[in-house]
Formats: structure tokens, sequence, C-alpha cells
């Protein structure tokens, strides 16, 4: 493909004339430019790609592309070298679009399934992986918990990966038969077009509450950001999936540029006669096609609603009832979702990822309305990000909690203590006392055991915030720690 094709398709201004040369790939990593590639200078949370100018020229980028406002030293040596300077409003838009170009638009000829929201994204991608598996399609499913092609799984850096490596992925799938790709989109990948270029087949939205505040600042930001993917839905075969329970469900259905079904207490996927015990949890699915009972292994009636999502998705792709009921019931487990550590104790202790108002909120619900003694629950919030929702977090604890231990969680590069200050507001405001009601251990470790040494027969002790993760942040160090790993060590020495 020639310069001049990218300039007229893609609409992008320029400054002066440029020879119109032929490019072989686009990236935003100077490291990864050569001859012939274009470079493309992205403004950042941390960094800006401008920074990198002078790199990419000198291994023989064959253009730019960014934004208007770039610092005149670097318009200066651009100018100087020759090198021609696109402008465009949005560079990384054209970077996943151009990349997409470039490798053939795999996503075209695939069902490409994109779940968005607060909570819930993760099990309901796992849900649908599972339907479809049990029908026989061939199925990758990106997140939080890995990139997995053929049941070879990827780790996980970002829920949404960045433009380039998504590119890679899908044709990755392409290549291995993948028909169906089921994927978590985060609000950050929205608001950072990480996923221009993408073709969804089915936007799917779960729900939409408190989170990611310290990067997109209000609610209306967050919202706007997850509208983008139903925004961006587009022909005879695209459709939304809309969780009509939730107080944002007009505005998805307002901005959906394709046809849309919703789910949910009121939707036309919902359930009825539910029933959630330690074991499982059942219902009754009532579908467009007609009503199916659903035995689940995941736990909660957070989970009806993820499972309602899925069956919703599946069923619109044409998925039998009969299909649906096998691909529920044969999903066993979600790392870190309400996970069971068992060891023979005669209490039960759950991992959870809860780590949002809601989140919490679901999970000690759901550990109340199971459990005969008391809910000691083992949490905190991480550093870095949204303070507001601290004290709330703190507040749903003491809510529902019989006994609360405050911990650290990733604290990244804040002081632990001050975190920990910013969540006691929440529970002293439910009118909990030190000491008595709840105990602040800053080492994770120590509060893990510290509260699994507290529990009595029939009692719950729920470990929350991180779930899945095999690490802790602190400062700048990724260290190895696992609630799981932690919590069977002691209970093990215990017994």
């Amino acid at each position: 493909m020639y310069l001049r094709e990218i300039v007229e398709k893609w609409n992008l201004d320029y400054f002066y004339s440029f020879p119109n040369e032929y490019v072989s790939g686009i990236t935003e990593d100077s490291r990864k430019v050569r001859k012939g590639i274009i470079f493309t200078a992205i403004p950042g949370e941390h960094s800006n790609g401008w920074d990198y100018i002078p790199e990419a020229i000198e291994k023989g980028a064959v253009a730019i592309i960014g934004v208007a406002k770039i610092p005149e030293e670097f318009l200066c040596l651009i100018k100087e070298k020759g090198i021609p300077f696109f402008i465009h409003a949005n560079p990384r838009q054209v970077l996943g679009e151009v990349a997409h170009y470039f490798a053939g638009d795999p996503t075209k000829s695939m069902v490409v399934i994109g779940v968005t929201g607060t909570n819930g994204k993760t099990s309901t991608t796992f849900l649908i992986e599972s339907i479809l598996k049990e029908k026989g399609i061939a199925t990758a499913r990106f997140g939080t918990l890995g990139y997995v092609i053929n049941d070879q799984n990827i780790e996980a850096v970002h829920t949404t990966p960045f433009n380039e490596e998504l590119v890679t992925l899908f044709c990755k799938a392409k290549e291995a038969g993948i028909t169906h790709v089921v994927m978590e989109v985060s609000s950050h990948s929205l608001a950072q077009d990480r996923v221009a270029g993408i073709h969804f087949t089915v936007g799917v939205f779960t729900n939409l509450t408190q989170d990611h505040l310290d990067f997109h600042k209000t609610m209306e930001e967050y919202l706007k950001a997850k509208l983008k993917l139903f925004e961006s839905l587009c022909g005879e075969n695209s459709f939304g999936i809309i969780n009509k329970s939730d107080p944002y469900a007009e505005s998805f259905m307002k901005h959906c540029k394709s046809r849309y079904a919703t789910y949910g207490m009121k939707g036309d996927y919902w359930a009825s006669d539910i029933d959630v015990s330690m074991k499982d949890t059942k219902f009754i699915l009532h579908a467009p096609s007609g009503d199916v009972e659903i035995k689940l292994a995941l736990i909660g009636k957070h989970n009806v609603f993820n499972a309602l999502c899925a069956s919703a998705v599946v069923g619109e792709l044409g998925i039998s009832l009969k299909d649906i009921q096998k691909g529920l019931k044969s999903l066993k487990s979600v790392p870190g979702r309400f996970e069971l550590i068992e060891e023979g104790q005669e209490f039960a202790v759950v991992v959870d990822y809860a780590h949002t108002e809601d989140g919490l909120n679901n999970v000690l619900q759901t550990a109340k309305n199971l459990t005969k003694g008391r809910v000691i629950v083992v949490f905190g919030c991480g550093g870095d990000r949204d303070k507001t929702k601290r004290p709330k977090m703190g507040a749903v604890a003491g809510k529902w909690a019989d006994l609360i231990i405050l911990t650290s969680d990733n604290p990244r590069t804040e002081d632990p203590k001050r975190i920990l200050l910013d969540i006691e507001v929440g529970v002293q405001k439910m009118g909990k006392d030190k000491g008595d009601d709840y105990f602040v251990i800053e080492n994770r470790e120590e509060a893990i055991c510290f509260a699994i040494d507290k529990a009595k027969p029939n009692d719950m002790v729920v470990i929350a915030g991180k779930g899945h993760e095999p690490y802790q942040i602190i400062g700048t160090q990724k260290l190895p720690f696992d609630d799981r790993e932690i919590a069977r060590k002691f209970l093990k020495g215990r017994l």
C-alpha cells in the first residue's frame, strides 16, 4: 500500500507535499520502526509519543502521524529531515484501522463479541465461551485472565490489549481456525481507541457502577467511553445485548446503532425461581424461544445476571435453549470469582475479585444469604486509583459483614496507611468499632491468616479484591502473592 492511498483513505491532513512511498506497516512503538513503517506519535497518560519521534526518524520511519499540537522542536526536526507529517485528531484510531487493514481485516470474517461493563465481564465471557464450545464452535477468549486461542493461554498484561497486539491475536486466532472471539472491552480501551479497526458483531453491556474515576474523572465520561462500543455496531448481522435492569440501560438502547435485545428481571431474557446454595445456582431461563431449567456451578444471584447475559448473546446468534442449558452447566468455575478454598475446614473460605462498591456488595450479600454463621471479610483498595470509592466500599463491608479486616490490596506508590484510613471512614460511618467489629492489618498475608484463625464452624471468610491475581504491587515492584495459596497454606497448617 502506498502512502497516498493511506492519506486519502483516512483523510489525513499534511503540511507539505510528500513522496508517494510504499508503506509496509504502522506502529506506535518506536522500537519496532524500520524502513517503510509509519510511526504514530500518540499523546499518553505518562509519556507522549512525540518524545520518540527522533528515534523513529533515525530508524527509517516513512512518515509520522500525530496530533496538531506537538512541541515545535519536533516539528522542526521532522521538517529538517524531510519526513512527511500527517495530522489526525485521534492518531490511535488511525493506527488501529490501518493495522487491521494491513493484516487483511481478520475480524471481518469472524463473529466478535465485545463485553463491556463495570462488573461481570470476565464471568460472562467464560459463560459465552462455554456455550459456544459446547455447540462445537471454535472460540477464542480475550480478557483479564488471559488471551486463550485453542486452549493456549497467553498471559494478559491488560484486560483489553493495545491495537497492534490485538491485530496479532486476531491473526493467530484466524490462522488457528477460530470463527468466534469473545472479549472483554474495558472502558480504558474504548476511551483510548485500542479496539479501533475491530468489526464487532455483538456489543454487550453488563452494568455500570463507580470505578476508574481516577482515569475518566466523572461518571458521565465513564459512560461515554462504554457507549462507544454500541455506537460502533454496524451491519445487518450486528446487535447489542443490554442489561435492562441497570439504571443506564436507556442510554445504551439510545446509542446502539443496530438492533438489540435485553436481559434482566424485565428483559427479553429473564429468570424466575432462583435458588442459590453453596453447591450451585438454579433458575428458570425465560427466552423468546421458550423456557428451560438452568443449573450453574457458579454461585450467587449476580451470576444469574451473567448467565442471562450469556444466554441472550448466544440466543440471538441462533443457539438453541438445549445447547445453552448444556453450555452453562459445563462451566465449573471462573478463577478468582467466588472461588471456594476447601481444605476440610468447618467453615467456608471464598476468594473473589470484587474491587468495586457494587462488586463487593454482590459478593457479601451472597455470602450473608448463604451463611448460617458470621461473614468475615478481608479487603483493601488499590493505590493510585479512584480514591472516592474507598469509603463507599468500607460502608458496604459495614453493612453486610460481621467482622471486617482491612488490609493492603495493591498499594502501588501510595502510602498503604493512607488508603486504609480512607476505607476506615466508611466502616466507621456504619457504626463499627475498631478492635471489636473491625481490625486494620496492613500486611495482607497476616490479615488473611488472622481472619481464618477467627473463623468458627458455619462462618464464611471472604477474601476480596485480588481474586486470580498471583502478585501484589507494592511501590513499583510486582511481588509474587496469591490470596488462594496463602489461604490454603494457612488452612493446611491449622487443621
